[in-house]
């Protein structure tokens, strides 16, 4: 498997190189005089931010303060021949555990071959699917602790190492995601969040007894997707891991389950809205099968007020989950203040979790947001009723540039 991946990677580069050569010496650029400037542009970019946040009650497992670090994130794109270049990286000051932390989120290339073909290589961010904070089909990484504490939404969505090609045809496209190694999610076990451990039957917070073993093997994801007359349809594929660790090993340690999921998803017009359906199968090779489905609808209510809706089910053999999700979104009229509210409710399970949050721009730099993270439940076991010790305020101040 080793041999075959450095083939591969081998090969691109090879491509790669023959694109450059293809652009370097076309009889365009050798009439410019050697042309090369014209064909580079950088631009770089990045912000200063601070960020401080507070549990509303005191934990047995954690302190009051849920998040303080400065951050500083640098990015730029190059240019140059024919293959764009990426990077962005960024440093902060963890003040939850008192430790400096970085983290390369983009580093990759990205040219195209034969026409119709992008290719993109490297550190990136990947993801595709309709639901609004419920991902089906989506199943690349995701940074669940930094979402839970308050860090700008983009830290959601974690980097992969990965190879990505889309290729376009007359009738539908293609993308295929291959990482060499297993990217999982950035998930809740105790240090910072505290969970139900299910093993213990009580909540938890960080217990350095319990080790989480990560498989050691590539995955793959694929979509199948077209536009036709306004109406969006896509097919997905993925063979991997559980994105969490819900199985366990022999020695009753966490552990990643081996996963299939087969899906689909429409997203069109509908009266003043968008309308969309997503559904997909998962086949877990140790535990049971289970499917999953959702339709949402969004529109503009009223003059910058837009509403969305999404119904969740959760299925398999032995259980169900349901969950309903409201977005609301107000802007004013010069687009410099807006706040938003998106509500988790979760009737069979009696549980949910409240996303209130306002994000004003004061000027072309400066800007300030906040919000809050509010979990409810009747019973501690239920997905979002583990958190409601987490519950938390928080607030943001960058600079960017």
């Amino acid at each position: 498997m080793q041999n075959i991946k450095v083939f591969l990677f081998t090969v691109l580069c090879i491509i790669a190189q023959s694109s450059i050569a293809q652009d370097s010496w076309s009889d365009e650029q050798w009439d410019d005089g050697w042309g090369a400037e014209q064909n580079q542009s950088v631009n770089v970019y990045g912000y200063v931010e601070a960020a401080i946040g507070g549990r509303f009650e005191s934990s047995p497992y954690h302190k009051r303060l849920s998040i303080a670090e400065p951050r500083l994130q640098l990015g730029f794109d190059e240019r140059w021949q024919s293959i764009t270049w990426t990077a962005k990286a960024d440093g902060w000051y963890d003040g939850f555990d008192e430790t400096w932390h970085g983290q390369i989120r983009e580093l990759n290339a990205q040219f195209t071959v034969f026409g119709n073909t992008d290719i993109k290589i490297g550190r990136q961010i990947l993801t595709w699917g309709t639901g609004d904070y419920l991902f089906l089909n989506d199943l690349f990484p995701k940074d669940w602790q930094s979402f839970f504490v308050g860090r700008d939404q983009e830290y959601l969505k974690a980097p992969s190492d990965a190879l990505r090609v889309t290729s376009y045809f007359d009738w539908f496209n293609v993308d295929f995601v291959w990482s060499p190694e297993f990217d999982h999610d950035n998930y809740i076990r105790g240090e910072r969040i505290s969970y139900f451990n299910p093993l213990t039957q009580q909540l938890t917070g960080d217990d350095p007894s319990i080790q989480f073993v990560e498989p050691k093997r590539d995955e793959y994801a694929l979509r199948l997707f077209r536009n036709y007359k306004g109406v969006e349809y896509a097919v997905y594929g993925y063979d991997g891991f559980t994105k969490s660790p819900e199985a366990v090993t022999d020695n009753f340690q966490p552990t990643f389950g081996r996963l299939t999921v087969v899906g689909a998803s429409v997203r069109m017009p509908l009266g003043p809205g968008l309308v969309n359906t997503e559904v997909a199968n998962y086949n877990r090779h140790d535990a049971e099968d289970h499917w999953r489905a959702l339709v949402g609808y969004e529109q503009e209510l009223w003059t910058r007020f837009t509403g969305g809706f999404q119904a969740y089910i959760e299925k398999g053999a032995t259980q169900t989950r349901t969950v309903f999700t409201t977005r609301l979104t107000w802007r004013d009229e010069r687009d410099d203040l807006n706040l938003s509210l998106f509500a988790f409710v979760s009737p069979n399970q009696s549980d949910g979790y409240l996303r209130p949050t306002f994000d004003y721009r004061i000027d072309d730099n400066w800007s300030l947001s906040g919000g809050f993270n509010l979990f409810f439940r009747e019973r501690p076991e239920t997905f979002f009723g583990q958190f409601t010790e987490n519950n938390n305020a928080y607030l943001r101040m960058r600079y960017a540039f």
